[in-house]
């Protein structure tokens, strides 16, 4: 049972520079914050700070826009962190704020001010950020911060590369998996179709896929495949990796849709017609938002064992050591070709499925509880 809060804290989310809440553009940073203030116990005093939006934005959860501050000089997610600096000594500081992604940014308002309950949340490999690249930036962070969330345990054994922890450090970072409320109450019918979703980059394993495709699907016309995404979260020229996968669909052109960026109405009616879906990352992967998309679609995913994909897809998916393109076509061709062992691995996906909002919140608002010092 949670606590009984008498007065409601105030927690402020602070974005990082490059993340567009609105519902035409979310990445998974935004829809992530979306769902951890959607029916949370702190939602009603939330507020979440990014840059200025020309739409409305995500979610049902006050948003403030703001301009960076010397954004020419800092660069612009220090620009936006000076900006809230400045707009929470005019109004007031929160009783707890959460820094998204950007560690530097975490870093500079926790020297800035000191006094001020912070929690980091990581989505991406700290080791690889500025102010988390040595042990000795990513203990300071643990020393200052309250809590920090973690969206998988391999993000946390990644944070704690080299940092011995026990008692309250240890406690301090903690796994908030990501969540993909399902809309639909029964599986969803499914076509001859396959999926890959996502932004079209090399560590997305696009091309891999494309090849594999081509190989597997001339033997069978009546299966398609649409590659939904592009390399960034808008519309923009295609890229030269684009370009080669294109290049490597040209065999099944008549079987296979490359639709760009596309609203996110869109990807999910793709998802749900999808029987079969692929997200064969190459690079190790935090958590990975179209495996649980996936998953809650009832699809016959295909994945890769990086990062903390398998602490998502074990047993739900079939997950492969190597996503080189003779591993996916072999997987994939048994799919289309084996209907009983395509709808046992729909009905895994769709019968065990344990990362809706509610769970996920469950778990967060435990967090903030702790780090607020509620008790109870």
């Amino acid at each position: 049972m949670a606590p009984i809060i008498p007065i409601i804290p105030i927690i402020h989310c602070l974005l990082p520079y490059k993340e567009t809440y609105t519902p035409q553009n979310a990445g998974a940073v935004a829809l992530t914050v979306e769902g951890g203030f959607t029916n949370s116990a702190f939602s009603k005093n939330a507020v979440i700070f990014g840059r200025d939006l020309s739409t409305p934005s995500l979610g049902d959860t006050l948003y403030k826009g703001l301009a960076p501050r010397q954004s020419w000089l800092m660069g612009k997610n220090i620009g936006l962190a000076r900006a809230y600096l400045h707009h929470i000594k005019q109004h007031g500081a929160p009783d707890l704020l959460e820094v998204h992604g950007r560690l530097q940014v975490a870093e500079y308002i926790g020297r800035k001010r000191p006094d001020l309950n912070m929690g980091l949340y990581l989505h991406n490999d700290p080791r690889d950020m500025k102010a988390g690249k040595t042990v000795s930036m990513r203990r300071a962070l643990l020393d200052r911060m309250t809590v920090i969330y973690c969206v998988s345990d391999y993000l946390r054994s990644c944070f704690l590369d080299g940092i011995h922890v026990s008692g309250e450090d240890a406690e301090k970072v903690i796994v908030i998996p990501i969540a993909a409320d399902r809309l639909l109450k029964q599986p969803p019918s499914k076509d001859k179709l396959i999926s890959i979703i996502g932004r079209m980059v090399p560590e997305k394993g696009m091309l891999a896929a494309a090849e594999a495709l081509a190989s597997v699907l001339p033997r069978y016309p009546d299966w398609n495949v649409i590659f939904a995404g592009a390399q960034r979260f808008e519309d923009a020229p295609p890229s030269a990796y684009e370009a080669s996968i294109a290049d490597a669909l040209d065999p099944i052109r008549e079987q296979a849709i490359m639709t760009g960026f596309i609203p996110r109405p869109e990807i999910m009616d793709i998802q749900n017609r999808s029987a079969i879906i692929l997200a064969p990352s190459e690079w190790q992967e935090p958590a990975g938002r179209v495996v649980i998309e996936a998953l809650a679609c009832g699809a016959a995913l295909i994945t890769s064992r990086r990062g903390g994909i398998p602490e998502y897809a074990e047993g739900r998916a079939i997950i492969l050591d190597e996503g080189k393109p003779a591993d996916l076509a072999e997987a994939l061709e048994r799919l289309i070709t084996d209907e009983n062992w395509r709808l046992s691995w729909q009905k895994k996906a769709w019968a065990d499925y344990p990362f809706d909002t509610a769970h996920m919140l469950a778990k967060l608002d435990k967090a903030r509880y702790r780090a607020l010092g509620i008790t109870g």
